[in-house]
């Protein structure tokens, strides 16, 4: 047979699944409720005794000491709340950041200006001043129910009639008390994160810090994949110029001091690497508290030229022509102009392995183009080695970041194209 169920009315029903529901929400944590709000007794007078001492601070500035008196009680309050934040973690569940640390401020100057404007300094002085108010509800529930309970027990006239009744006024004075106390718990862990939690000011220069991270790890990478990539297809394209002079063939000698200069260029980009790599990791020791990364000169337009002789020396034809006037370029673009070289002339070597190559800087008014031009090769076998791709895009979007533009392309003749236009600021 199927097992009985006992059906209560609608109403009836409703009322017992939210009871239920209410049992079940407060089971898991109800002893740490219960704690935090009898911790509201003696922290809430705690509180009460602080805000006295500011008022008495405020009334002693007419005396010349009221302002160390009230800096005392800015700070007390700022430790005070810390205590609140971690009671609220452990015993209510709140999510609360840890506060900001003004001793961890440079000089007394910063940190007393620091203590007295911040937001959550004052906001914490709320908070503690509704923990007093919670102290005082707290209590004024406590007595009244327990004085509801000690009439009904002690002053009510118990018989063999009124005895159940009795009984069930008590429970349900019982049953109120506790629940209009969590109802309080419920209350201060429903405020707790607006006057506890992060200030508006703090979450904007934390993600403004986090978005400036992100942006540099970015570049950073872009970097790294400019450098060692270049230097990596360079050096591949110098050893393998290397050992082909150091076979000799019927109709070729031996050339020890090309394979010379070869070793030499692949000492040089592997020492570039190097330190590009040395940068990247002193740059992320850095974001974490660990260092200081250090100065760093950017390549400019005027490396452009040891750029292109270890191509030359290892085996591609590239030419550099520029014309216009080059000298007041800004730092940032003559970089931006070196990468786009640099990452032209990597395609070239992976893609096309070496064919006529010209590297072309004009200037014209406001605006810098600069072209990496190859010719169509017939030797597809000589390719050093494919690329991901990701040079390309990242190429636009430091184009993109200076406003300019980046085109990349097959010409007619069956060779590549890439063009980069620039705009210089503040050019007539």
């Amino acid at each position: 047979m199927p097992p009985t169920t006992s059906r209560l009315p609608g109403p009836a029903a409703e009322i017992a699944t939210r009871l239920r529901t209410l049992l079940e929400d407060a089971r898991p944590g109800w002893p740490r409720r219960a704690l935090y709000a009898l911790a509201s007794l003696p922290f809430g007078a705690l509180y009460l005794a602080l805000y006295a001492g500011l008022v008495g601070s405020v009334v002693a500035l007419i005396y010349g000491v009221g302002v160390l008196l009230i800096l005392l009680v800015l700070a007390t309050t700022r430790g005070f709340a810390g205590l609140e934040r971690r009671m609220a973690r452990d015993l209510l569940g709140v999510p609360l950041p840890d506060g900001e640390r003004v001793r961890d401020r440079r000089g007394v100057v910063q940190k007393l200006r620091r203590l007295v404007l911040a937001a959550d300094t004052w906001r914490a002085l709320g908070w503690l001043g509704a923990r007093v108010l919670m102290g005082l509800a707290t209590l004024a529930t406590l007595l009244f129910g327990g004085f509801g309970f000690a009439y009904l027990g002690w002053g009510a006239d118990w018989n063999a009639l009124t005895a159940l009744p009795l009984f069930a006024l008590m429970a349900l004075d019982v049953v109120l008390t506790l629940a209009v106390v969590d109802l309080l718990v419920r209350l201060a862990a429903a405020v707790a994160p607006r006057l506890l939690g992060t200030a508006p000011e703090q979450r904007i220069a934390a993600l403004q810090q986090s978005t400036r991270r992100l942006a540099d790890r970015n570049r950073l990478a872009r970097d790294l994949h400019d450098t060692i990539g270049h230097a990596l297809t360079a050096s591949l394209l110098q050893a393998t110029a290397a050992r082909r002079t150091l076979t000799p063939t019927d109709d070729r000698p031996v050339q020890p001091d090309f394979a010379r200069q070869a070793l030499g260029h692949i000492e040089t980009n592997t020492r570039a690497a190097l330190a590009e790599l040395d940068r990247a990791l002193s740059v992320l020791r850095a974001e974490d508290g660990s260092g200081d990364p250090g100065a760093f000169a950017p390549p400019s337009l005027a490396d452009l030229h040891d750029l292109l002789a270890g191509l030359r020396d290892g085996g591609l034809p590239v030419a550099l022509v520029v014309d216009g006037e080059t000298d007041d370029v800004p730092a940032g673009i003559q970089e931006l102009v070196y990468r786009v070289v640099q990452e032209g002339t990597t395609n070239v070597l992976r893609h096309a392995g070496t064919p006529v190559t010209v590297v072309q800087v004009a200037r014209s008014r406001d605006t810098l183009v600069v072209r990496v031009r190859n010719e169509h090769t017939g030797q597809p076998d000589s390719r050093p080695g494919p690329g991901g791709g990701r040079g390309l895009a990242g190429l636009r979007e430091r184009a993109a970041v200076v406003g300019g533009t980046l085109t990349a392309g097959p010409t007619p003749s069956g060779g590549f194209d890439l063009v980069a236009g620039l705009p210089l600021p503040g050019a007539a």
